[in-house]
């Protein structure tokens, strides 16, 4: 049987959360220019003002 390298399944995630847990979260895949200035700049949570996690995967 041959093995091939079918490469990365899936496009890279990036996830935006609130540190303190209140509910706020974004998702994005692939995310777009706009939506790169915009993980970029965030920096703490719209609906609390904690600081944001980013995870990548």
């Amino acid at each position: 049987m041959e093995v091939r390298d079918l490469g990365r399944i899936c496009s890279p995630f990036i996830v935006l959360e609130c540190s303190r847990e209140c509910g706020f979260s974004r998702i994005y895949n692939e995310p777009t220019e706009e939506q790169s200035r915009e993980i970029a700049g965030m920096k703490v949570c719209p609906a609390c003002g904690a600081p944001v996690r980013r995870r990548f995967f």
